[in-house]
């Protein structure tokens, strides 16, 4: 006679209605129509929810479950599991779970386990489980303690998946990217595979010597040599029931280098998710192995190639600073005005750039001042660098015009000539004037353009500086027919210019306008010093020990009527300048001082 109350409970579930059908008479629990109404309570709450769910009544740990936790019985336990012992069910881990029984059975509180290691035998072998759950107590209607509600859910497969992440790791890490030899490629490939509880055996063999190399784990068993004959004969993976074996081939005809073998544990099932990890471990010592023989065979061919290239980077270097020599010239004397250059290379071991300085004066007799940088730091660079100097100097000694003309005309010499984009440079052209109305050797107008260069820096005669930021023009050789402005300021006696490329300013943790702003305050107050002593200044306080990129400056001041230059004191060597001097790197004698130059005038003067 079935019980109405139990029919209601099961209607829901599969497991419950095959649950209609045991012989409840024959167990401790009796037919469910006598069940007290704590076991029913219990029953329904089992039977009502989707999450996997168990529980044990009596002394005898007779057992109830629902389908969620149907899965968790495998292949062989279920349907036979209900109304049967816990005990009998879980007898090959009883062992393992049965203190946890105990503990809520006889002080009522729960337990909580996770990722509990357990190792079942619920589908015909024994397999690696892990599982998260908690132990409830289920007291009968007179209060007492008389069983046990598993709350459960395997974690078995994120454990798996996680512990050969890990695998692959260890793997990665362990591979040697150089070696002698096959037998030390693999020492600490195989150690690093004989940590994995899901590698029973490692082994590598050389095809070309006495068999295994190395190995580890279990014994190799018999089916395992002729899949490696059968690897080494086709040039495939073969995969066998609990086996990958992978033949190594050489990047150089048919040739063999080696076969690996990776034999998995009996514990896991040789499922789709087993063979894909050991494809892909496999996979991945096969290409380290290959790449590594690879490198090693082209060792020799680089370091000759290495050779060759030095050889011809000191050449190139050579020609590089021979042309440096050339085209950075030593700037004139004039009477009332003082003039320092100064060059200096980036720390790093390279060829010249293309930063150039320069200061001449003109046809008309006005004093102009040049300061440039060609995009690229190599030999063809400096080409460039040594054709744009002699434009812009060529043009502006003879046209008699205004910066911005110059500027204009050198563009479109360069459109006209063809030298291209890599003709692509900022510049900034100064010329310094007086004007008829300008009372002589006293207040005098610096006229200039900008193509793209860092803003001019003005130090008056008060130690004040003054950064002349405009509106910058479009770079050289970008545009031949883009218009170009002048831009006007006034000095005085004791006011110096300051002109500079970007490798003074320029780092890779400052902004452009935060570093302008550190350059004006390490100038502020250095109008009473010599202009080498200035040049120094700037430098120390603006770059570090390895400056990343080349530095070129021109500075001028303005000197009163009859007076003398204060910048005697000549740069350190290495690239800087004593006044109305230039001696670029690996200079021994410092050049002739050139005749001097007739006092400036401007333009409209001239004219």
């Amino acid at each position: 006679m079935r019980a109405g109350w139990f029919e209601d409970a099961t209607a829901r579930s599969a497991v419950g209605r095959e649950a209609r059908t045991v012989a409840w008479d024959a167990t401790p629990l009796g037919p469910p129509s006598s069940w007290p109404q704590s076991l029913r309570h219990a029953v329904r709450l089992c039977f009502s929810t989707r999450f996997a769910v168990m529980m044990v009544w009596g002394p005898d740990l007779t057992m109830i479950y629902n389908d969620g936790y149907r899965e968790m019985l495998g292949s062989d336990k279920h349907p036979g599991a209900l109304g049967a012992s816990a005990r009998v069910v879980w007898g090959e881990i009883w062992d393992d779970i049965s203190p946890l029984f105990d503990t809520v059975l006889t002080t009522g509180q729960p337990t909580l386990s996770r990722d509990l290691y357990l190792l079942m035998n619920r589908s015909g072998y024994d397999e690696e489980t892990y599982f998260t759950f908690s132990y409830s107590p289920l007291s009968d209607d007179d209060g007492r303690i008389v069983g046990v509600l598993d709350i459960a859910t395997e974690t078995t497969q994120g454990v798996v998946n996680h512990r050969r992440l890990a695998t692959l790791g260890a793997v990665h890490a362990a591979l040697p990217t150089t070696f002698t030899d096959l037998r030390r490629f693999a020492l600490p490939v195989v150690k690093a595979l004989s940590m994995s509880p899901d590698i029973s055996r490692a082994a590598v063999y050389d095809v070309n010597g006495p068999g295994v190399v190395l190995e580890s784990g279990e014994a190799q068993e018999a089916d395992e040599l002729a899949l490696v004959v059968r690897a080494v004969r086709s040039g495939r993976r073969q995969v066998a029931h609990g086996m990958v074996v992978k033949p190594v081939r050489s990047d150089r005809g048919s040739g063999m280098l080696a076969v690996l073998v990776l034999r998995g544990t009996t514990v896991r099932p040789w499922d789709e998710d087993y063979i894909r990890f050991m494809v892909v471990l496999s996979r991945t010592v096969d290409a380290a192995l290959r790449d590594g023989v690879r490198r090693r065979a082209h060792d020799d061919a680089l370091r000759l190639r290495a050779v060759r290239l030095e050889e011809e980077r000191a050449r190139a270097t050579e020609v590089s600073l021979a042309l440096q020599r050339a085209v950075l010239t030593d700037p004139p004397q004039f009477d009332d005005l003082e003039v320092v250059v100064h060059y200096q290379p980036a720390a790093a071991e390279r060829d010249i750039g293309g930063d150039w300085y320069d200061a001449f004066a003109t046809h008309d007799g006005s004093t102009t001042l040049v300061i440039g940088d060609v995009i690229g730091h190599d030999l063809g660079a400096a080409v460039v660098m040594g054709q744009l100097r002699a434009l812009v100097r060529a043009i502006g000694y003879d046209s008699q015009e205004t910066p911005a003309r110059v500027l204009e005309r050198v563009d479109a010499a360069i459109d006209g000539l063809a030298l291209g984009s890599a003709a692509m440079a900022t510049v900034l052209v100064a010329c310094v004037e007086q004007t008829p109305g300008q009372q002589p050797g006293r207040l005098r107008t610096v006229r200039w353009s900008s193509a793209g260069h860092p803003p001019p820096i003005l130090v008056r005669a008060d130690g004040t500086c003054e950064i002349l930021t405009v509106r910058n023009d479009l770079l050289l050789g970008m545009d031949p027919g883009a218009p170009r402005r002048d831009h006007t300021v006034d000095i005085g006696p004791g006011d110096t210019l300051v002109l500079y490329t970007d490798g003074l300013i320029e780092t890779r943790d400052s902004g452009l306008h935060a570093r302008l702003d550190k350059l004006a305050g390490v100038l502020e107050g250095t109008h009473t010093a010599d202009l080498g002593s200035v040049v120094r200044t700037a430098l120390s306080g603006m770059l570090s020990a390895a400056a990343d990129d080349d530095v070129a400056i021109v500075m001028v001041r303005a000197t009163p009527p009859g007076g003398t230059s204060s910048g005697r004191d000549p740069i350190e060597a290495g690239s800087a300048t004593a006044v109305g001097q230039t001696r670029p790197p690996g200079s021994t004698k410092a050049p002739e001082r050139p005749a001097r130059a007739a006092p400036t005038r401007s333009k409209e003067q001239q004219r």
